[in-house]
């Protein structure tokens, strides 16, 4: 008998992640007017779900199962293949950034990884714009905020969630999770 890589729990509650990263995009909206400020929310999610469940493609699995759900719910402004390709692409840069750069218990790592994560959604969102002929050229100086805004909310939703991680250490969740396998 093959064995699985993703337990049926693991899966339910990456799925779990998954919504909750739809979700926060949809009530947890800031008024700040800045390029890539959802970044806080969704890497916080993210970053606690490779912890949660510590095996690799598991912020994969969360960005393309999130971005499904957001593609499937009309979210985003550029189309549904934009979301999805800009959710999925989250998840993977995030599985990347851990896989060189370790634990995302430790903050720095932690803020890494959310900043090249939410760096990789920028990246999606640029290079559809180049692909469908937009002016991309004529926005560069719009073009250099936003990526800098994605990469500071992004590495800020990072240390957010490597907080968060370090408070459910505190807190026994990993021990107790342990237990229940």
């Amino acid at each position: 008998m093959k064995k699985t890589y993703f337990s049926t729990f693991q899966l339910i509650l990456l799925a779990l992640f998954a919504a909750l990263v739809v979700i926060a995009k949809i009530a947890l909206r800031l008024p700040l007017q800045l390029s890539g400020h959802s970044g806080i929310f969704w890497m916080a999610i993210i970053i606690v779900a490779t912890r949660v469940v510590p095996k690799r493609g598991a912020a994969s699995l969360v960005g393309v199962t999130s971005g499904l759900l957001a593609a499937f719910l009309g979210l985003g402004d550029f189309g549904a293949l934009n979301t999805f390709l800009s959710y999925s692409m989250v998840g993977m840069g995030t599985d990347l950034a851990l896989l060189l750069l370790g634990s995302p218990e430790n903050l720095v790592v932690a803020g890494l990884a959310g900043a090249l994560g939410h760096f990789a959604k920028f990246l999606v969102k640029w290079g559809m714009g180049a692909l469908t002929g937009a002016p991309v050229g004529f926005l560069a100086l719009g073009l250099a905020k936003a990526m800098i805004g994605y990469i500071l909310f992004g590495a800020l939703g990072g240390v957010l969630g490597g907080l968060t991680l370090l408070a459910l250490r505190k807190a026994g969740f990993f021990a107790y999770l342990a237990e229940k396998r």
